[in-house]
């Protein structure tokens, strides 16, 4: 048995457990944010309002216009029913019809801009629920993704749990209170391998004295930079 190599091995788990866990955490965040379903949900929502309201505007001028047909027709009922006789009250009716219908003129022209206005909050709205369903949609699948890659990862981390557990039972009591001392103050990684006569984690070139003291399988040898414990295959 290998101290050192028990311990490295061990790093490897852990390593592998904190990118996984890092991820894991990376997708709640991500399936916790619906920021772009929000944002399209307001501009949709917008549209409609503003859509209503010029449909509202739309029916108020068309009851407008109507009373004022309704109105003229009355005048012009009048005008002609032959009740009226005297000259004056004759040339004052009609001064009123076409008085009425010069305001109709206005009046029909202000439904047609809110007619126009309708046909462009229509389209307007449109794109904006064309939208919103393509970010639900896009989100959905994304989400999807997402969901399928995270039980994979619970999958992957639950195998390395057990195998950690397996790892760290081969550890001495001594080795495991160092290693997880190590990897809370050295930033979780406690045991570097070396490379090239240098301390993989820190870069530190290594004296002859301390790299061969890292192959020894019986004891532990640590970093004179970073405090790491070493190990050399």
């Amino acid at each position: 048995m290998s101290r050192p190599k028990d311990l490295y091995d061990l790093q490897q788990i852990d390593s592998q457990l904190d990118r996984i866990n890092a991820r894991l955490k990376e997708i709640a965040a991500i399936l916790a944010d619906d920021q772009a379903v929000r944002q399209a949900q307001g501009e949709a929502d917008k549209a409609a309002q503003h859509l209503a309201e010029a449909q509202k505007q739309l029916q108020q001028a068309r009851q407008i216009v109507q009373a004022q047909r309704t109105k003229i027709q009355q005048e012009e009922d009048k005008l002609y029913s032959g009740r009226v006789v005297n000259p004056k009250e004759l040339n004052d009716l009609q001064n009123e019809v076409a008085a009425l219908k010069r305001h109709l003129d206005t009046l029909e022209e202000r439904q047609i801009e809110a007619m126009l206005l309708v046909d462009e909050t229509s389209a307007v709205n449109e794109r904006a629920q064309q939208k919103l369903e393509a970010v639900k949609a896009e989100s959905a699948q994304r989400n999807q993704t997402l969901i399928a890659e995270r039980e994979a990862l619970l999958t992957q981390r639950a195998d390395l749990e057990t195998r950690r557990q397996k790892q760290s039972a081969r550890l001495t009591a001594e080795d495991r209170e160092l290693y997880e001392r190590l990897r809370t103050t050295r930033g979780r990684i406690a045991v570097a391998r070396v490379q090239e006569r240098t301390c993989a984690a820190c870069g530190s070139t290594l004296i002859s004295a301390t790299r061969q003291q890292a192959r020894s399988p019986s004891s532990i040898t640590l970093c004179d930079t970073c405090g790491r414990i070493l190990y050399s295959d």
